[in-house]
């Protein structure tokens, strides 16, 4: 009876589980229903705000073309004048050439090029004099500077490949000095009897505007020898014994420039130029028979052969210390030599001095111990004697914690003032006019001979980077900064944008500018009312109040308007994060539901302006409007460079 009763419980247990199962298959199979219909209802809704957002977006677009159209006189005015200012100073600079009978080659001409270099080479065969090496080198060293030139006004016109070539030209030549400096050495060592004083000592050395060299050739052995020192070069090494009593010859050479700065992986740089210590090998003393001087002609009468350091014992092989590794036991050798007076270190507290490694492409300071500078010179030992440095970071300046543009009174040049990232640095202040820069500020005296001379606004920047002032952070740097770059063409087009309004209008970074998408610029502006007060004074006191005057641009590469994102705010509204998303990570419907969903009332699309010149129509005055129309092309557009140079965007 029992187990009767217990079949039935089971049978009733099993049929309540069965409609629960089917009752859930059921409301599942509704659920799905709903939401195919849900899919497809949203689906038809879809194409009506597909077809509705594409409308939009075409009428935008054919508005932002509208407005090109309309100022296309104003731009290709532009252009003409820049065109003209450009031949202009062509034809003052290919005269200056011709006037001055310049025998260099025109790095722009590849046969005038390739004829230098054969012409060069030819030369260093049989080895030069050490006077005419030099010479070589320093013409050398001009004809970079010239290639220099014409690179950075390839890539000021978008011409990337001309940019390329020239590089490689500057690295061949820079290649070739180092071949005519070798076999001018040989010649040295091959003859060195020639050199010998009354002591049986061979030493020599000689200077030009961007090179030292010294040579210390130890034939005679003089236990009591312990460092090489040349006070006409400001230059002294202090040798372990195990180089002042080999048979070698200890070369010392100060270069002005660095070979390795766009090859170089890590984020050091060299500042104050490229110090190298080379062992070489000492071809034999020729034997005197007779009257005669019979001299041994090997491969060492015409090329140098380094010697490793730690110098390898007698019939060890050459190689037992790779060039890319350290022998942390070696004795050191201690150099001593002064830097340059218009030098301003980043980092002074912790100087830090490195050698080259060729194998990783870097700079690195292991093997280099007891740096210090005092009174501008530069001391430090070393186990590595290689190509030698003071370096410090490339991005000891970024990125920047503001910076800001004000037009001059009299509205023909502007100040564009950069606050480093480094605590040594108040602002550094830029004049920009027309296709000419200058340093304003800092008031130090090691920049004194810079302050105030007119030039290009790369060949500042290049001249402030040489004094330890690096301003022209590069692609690559945002890794070390942790930042991700701006879009370039974004980044030139609003470089433009601003140059436009430096006669009549002060323009200061937006905090938000780092945070938002690399899709996105931001920066605030405010028209110039009176022209009396445009010192740096005037604009911190306008931004920092922040009040009507003081609008903020967002611009995309289709366009700018003007938001509410001034730096008073704690945060982005979620409006403005839509707005920005627009087009980017929200289109077609999907843009249409952003704007909608969440908001009480749906938002209106943002109307973006092409340019600033479009943008400000009805927001400026007629006055500063004019102003900006009337500016001189030149002056602008060196501006626009000076921005883009700087990164501003990128990096502030």
């Amino acid at each position: 009876m029992g187990k009767k009763g217990g079949n039935k419980k089971k049978e009733a247990m099993e049929a309540e589980m069965r409609a629960a199962e089917e009752e859930a298959a059921r409301l599942e199979e509704e659920r799905l229903k709903v939401e195919a219909e849900e899919r497809i209802k949203r689906a038809e809704e879809d194409k009506g705000l597909l077809k509705e957002e594409t409308a939009r977006v075409a009428a935008a677009d054919e508005a932002l073309a509208t407005q090109a159209a309309e100022f296309a006189p104003f731009h290709a005015n532009r252009q003409k004048m820049l065109d003209a200012f450009g031949a202009k100073e062509k034809a003052a600079y290919d005269w200056g050439r011709i006037s001055a009978c310049c025998p260099r080659p025109d790095p722009q001409h590849d046969k005038e090029m390739s004829g230098y270099e054969r012409g060069v080479l030819a030369q260093a065969t049989t080895g030069q004099l050490l006077g005419d090496a030099l010479n070589t080198a320093q013409n050398n060293e001009l004809v970079t500077a010239e290639a220099e030139l014409y690179r950075h006004r390839a890539l000021a016109e978008g011409n990337a490949e001309a940019a390329d070539q020239l590089r490689g030209y500057q690295a061949r030549i820079r290649a070739l000095t180092e071949t005519v400096l070798d076999r001018s050495t040989a010649r040295i060592l091959h003859t060195a009897d020639k050199y010998q004083n009354d002591k049986g000592e061979i030493q020599l050395h000689d200077a030009r505007a961007d090179f030292k060299y010294a040579l210390w050739v130890n034939h005679v052995k003089n236990p009591r020898f312990k460092q090489i020192e040349v006070p006409e070069l400001h230059i002294v090494a202090e040798l372990p014994k195990s180089v002042a009593l080999a048979t070698i010859a200890v070369r010392l050479t100060h270069r002005t420039y660095c070979n390795f700065h766009y090859r170089c992986r890590n984020e050091l740089m060299s500042v104050g130029g490229v110090f190298c210590v080379d062992l070489l090998t000492l071809p034999a003393l020729p034997k005197v028979a007779k009257g005669w001087t019979l001299r041994t002609v090997t491969p060492l009468a015409h090329d140098v052969s380094r010697v490793p350091y730690p110098i390898p014992a007698a019939g060890a092989p050459r190689d037992q210390v790779a060039a890319s590794e350290v022998d942390p036991d070696a004795p050191p050798v201690r150099v001593t030599y002064r830097l340059p007076l218009d030098l301003v270190l980043a980092e002074p507290a912790r100087p830090r001095v490195g050698w080259w490694d060729e194998e990783a492409a870097a700079w690195t300071t292991e093997g280099v111990t007891d740096v210090r500078i005092e009174d501008g010179t530069l001391t430090y030992a070393s186990v590595k004697l290689t190509h030698l440095a003071l370096l410090q970071s490339r991005v000891a300046m970024v990125t920047y914690r503001k910076w800001s543009m004000r037009p001059t009174s009299p509205g023909e040049s502007c100040i564009i003032s950069i606050t480093p990232n480094n605590a040594r640095f108040g602002n550094v202040e830029l004049e920009a006019g027309d296709g000419w820069c200058r340093l304003v500020g800092p008031n130090i005296p090691e920049l004194n001979a810079l302050r105030q001379k007119k030039m290009s606004s790369w060949a500042l920047l290049n001249r402030l980077s040489a004094c330890g002032i690096h301003l022209m952070p590069e692609d690559r740097d945002c890794f070390f900064v942790e930042i991700d770059k701006k879009e370039a063409n974004l980044e030139a087009a609003f470089c433009k944008d601003l140059a436009l309004l430096a006669p009549a209008f002060m323009v200061a970074s937006s905090k938000w500018n780092k945070d938002i998408s690399k899709d996105d610029c931001m920066v605030r502006f405010a028209e110039v009312t009176d022209f009396d007060r445009t010192l740096a004074v005037d604009l911190d006191k306008v931004f920092a109040r922040e009040h009507d005057a003081v609008k903020v641009i967002l611009r995309k590469l289709k366009g700018c308007v003007i938001v509410n994102a001034k730096d008073g705010l704690e945060t982005l509204s979620p409006e403005l994060k839509v707005h920005m998303a627009d087009g980017r990570d929200n289109v077609g419907a999907a843009a249409v539901r952003s704007r909608r969903d969440g908001f009480d009332v749906s938002l209106e699309p943002l109307q973006y302006s092409q340019t600033t010149l479009s943008l400000l129509r009805g927001v400026a005055s007629e006055r500063a409007l004019q102003r900006v129309h009337s500016a001189s092309a030149p002056f602008t557009e060196n501006v626009k460079n000076l921005l883009l140079l700087l990164r501003v965007f990128t990096f502030g």
